[in-house]
């Protein structure tokens, strides 16, 4: 193939590459190795270093030369099938190849998604379902001189997808028995909840953390497992993370478990799994869910190893770039089954590969300088524009998610990557792009904010259920008056604090929605004319809300039966301002202050003694990492709260 009279080195290892080095090819119509056009001996290469079955079937005799992945498909075919003639090799099947071939050689592409191809593993023959790509190889002058048939095994979701269908069918009949039979609320709930769950191809997990007794977070332990988790790890609700699976420690799994329960910032990661019984690439999203973490975690290794050779490909073409052409390009792009694309520095030239063009029906020239982002959602252009352009001019590699329109107007949710080529001088000389479709992920993570929302608006109604059951107790256990109205009025800042998050994704929760509502729920309308909020638009993120709402109705709840709204003279001032922002490690600054106070205080005032002060002083500094400064004078409270805006407190906004 290279010229030297034998078959050129192959990219890897393996008995096919062995049997295409050694076989007499001379005694076939392609002739000697050494008279291979360079087309045939690109696509050889190409077929043996992909992990996805592939057969290249060159010239109008068909002659069959395929990859370790196929072999194990042709049975009993194999070797005799090296070298073949497609149609003596395949007889009883000519009368449906025969016309897809002869389209293909007239520049169509097919393929066939899950089709059934029963065939010989371990011993045994089973049932195996495959998507079929038919796809016409060109030479070097566009010429079809063959055809290329890529298989991706789709057994395990054809499987999965049968297995939900009876698994809704039985959900159906219980759900219809259950309502028949009048099951409580909750159950029913939980049964939907997990019904929902089931219905998804990835796997959805929930966990709770275990902590010891200083309050560290040690260990994990499943409370929930879908069908498709359920599939993999086996029966594991109530057992330790840790000890069914060591290697998240190792992985950096378990830390990002804990930060984002301890902090409530959502994480996703693309991450090598080689522990236990996985081995491959996942992409997972974890959410914080109570005292834990909701997750959803999909199987991406065939888009990786794709990624990879699309990596593979550029690394080559980095370094053969200068002398290679265009057509070149475009025949090794039109062989990778995702959306691929190369471009020049000056963003004037681009080349989509055939899957691009197919998938959103442009054509070259529709593609163009920025012709592609046509092609995008219009909500999506400019913010795709502006990343493209950042990235570029940084030139780092670029990654956004976007919707892309499919040629029957259809829009799908895709991750986007793109990332430059340098050359030996450190010089950008072309932008490889690919995407991968997550619109089916992208559809499950909003689900779960929905899921999520249900789970705080139960929240919400069991704070309700605790006031209630408190009140029955103490009716009969006879505490203080005082005690009924303090815990009743800190159960229902809880449950305020707990309708703000459930809308938090609709509204986003402010500072001064924060404050009003404390002082709107303590009669502040009465004392409008006498209490003064200020300050600019500062978003709260939901993992300091709470802890900062509890702190505001303490000191909302002393300025009303202690502070100044008890004597007629006495105002409240609640200022903020922020210096610097999020990005700059700039901090938040909250005033609280009353005028006008009278003392001598009462000594059983909780502000000044009990759980309201410790909190400001002890617990906001704790979970918060706030500052915080509390003087009472003879006339006059200054409480002064200082927060980190980033991760746990808030930052600016223009909302």
């Amino acid at each position: 193939m290279d010229g030297s009279g034998s078959p050129p080195a192959q990219p890897v290892r393996g008995e096919m590459a062995e049997r295409i080095r050694t076989h007499d090819w001379a005694s076939t119509p392609l002739g000697a190795t050494e008279t291979w056009p360079s087309s045939l001996s690109a696509t050889v290469s190409l077929l043996l270093g992909c992990g996805f079955p592939m057969i290249a079937l060159w010239g109008r005799d068909l002659i069959q030369i395929y990859n370790d992945g196929f072999r194990d498909l042709m049975g009993f075919k194999h070797p005799a099938g090296l070298g073949q003639p497609s149609r003596e090799c395949w007889p009883e099947i000519l009368h449906i190849t025969g016309p897809i071939y002869e389209r293909v050689w007239e520049g169509e592409t097919f393929t066939f998604e899950d089709a059934l191809y029963p065939l010989t593993r371990s011993g045994r023959l089973e049932d195996a379902w495959f998507t079929l790509t038919y796809s016409p190889l060109r030479n070097e002058t566009s010429a079809i001189t063959g055809i290329l048939v890529t298989l991706v095994e789709t057994t395990a979701r054809v499987l999965a997808d049968r297995a939900l269908r009876e698994s809704e069918a039985r959900f159906r009949a219980e759900l219809e028995r259950q309502v028949q039979e009048r099951t409580a609320e909750l159950q029913a709930s939980r049964d939907l909840l997990k019904a929902t769950m089931d219905s998804s191809m990835d796997m959805i997990q929930v966990f709770e953390a275990v902590r010891d007794a200083s309050g560290e977070i040690v260990d994990f332990q499943w409370l929930l497992n879908n069908h498709t988790s359920e599939s993999r790890y086996g029966e594991v609700c109530g057992q330790s993370l840790l000890e069914r699976n060591p290697g998240v420690v190792q992985e950096g799994i378990f830390d990002t478990f804990k930060r984002v329960t301890e902090t409530g910032q959502p994480a996703t990661a693309e991450r090598r799994y080689v522990h236990e019984q996985f081995d491959g690439w996942f992409f997972q999203c974890a959410v914080k869910l109570g005292d834990g973490v909701a997750t959803t975690t999909k199987e991406i290794s065939a888009w990786k190893a794709a990624q990879d050779e699309v990596l593979r490909l550029r690394d080559a073409m980095a370094q053969t770039a200068l002398r290679e052409s265009e057509d070149r390009f475009r025949t090794l792009a039109s062989l990778i089954p995702v959306l691929l694309w190369r471009s020049d520095v000056s963003e004037e030239n681009n080349a989509f590969n055939e899957a691009w063009l197919t998938y959103t029906g442009q054509t070259p020239q529709q593609s163009q300088v920025h012709g592609w982002l046509d092609a995008l959602h219009p909500d999506d252009r400019e913010a795709a524009y502006e990343a493209f352009g950042a990235g570029r001019a940084a030139r780092r590699l670029i990654e956004v998610q976007q919707r892309i329109r499919r040629h029957d107007g259809q829009y799908r949710w895709f991750l986007v990557r793109e990332a430059p080529i340098i050359d030996a001088e450190g010089q950008v000389t072309q932008w490889i792009g690919a995407a991968m479709d997550i619109h089916d992920l992208h559809d499950l993570q909003e689900r779960q904010s929905v899921l999520v929302a249900e789970l705080q608006h139960r929240t919400r109604n069991l704070l309700g259920v605790v006031r209630s059951i408190a009140h029955q107790t103490m009716v009969q256990t006879g505490p203080t008056e005082r005690f009924r109205e303090q815990f009743s009025d800190r159960l229902a800042a809880l449950s305020r604090v707990q309708g703000l998050l459930s809308r938090s994704d609709q509204e986003p929760i402010t500072l001064r929605t924060l404050i009003q509502t404390e002082l709107d729920a303590l009669g502040g309308g009465e004392f409008a004319d006498r209490i003064h909020v200020g300050g600019p638009p500062v978003r709260l993120r939901k993992a300091s809300v709470q802890t900062l709402a509890l702190a505001v109705h303490e000191l909302a709840t002393n300025a009303r039966k202690y502070g100044a709204l008890t004597t007629d003279h006495g105002r409240l001032s609640v200022t903020w301002r922020a210096d610097g922002s999020a990005r700059d490690g700039g901090r938040l600054l909250v005033e609280w202050i009353e005028e006008g106070i009278s003392r001598p205080r009462d000594p059983q005032n909780p502000m000044r003694r009990g759980y309201g002060r410790e909190l400001i002083e002890q617990a906001m500094p704790y979970a918060l990492n706030a500052k915080t400064r509390y003087e009472l004078g003879e006339t006059r409270l200054l409480c002064a709260i200082e927060l980190p805006l980033g991760e746990r407190s808030g930052e600016m906004s223009t909302a």
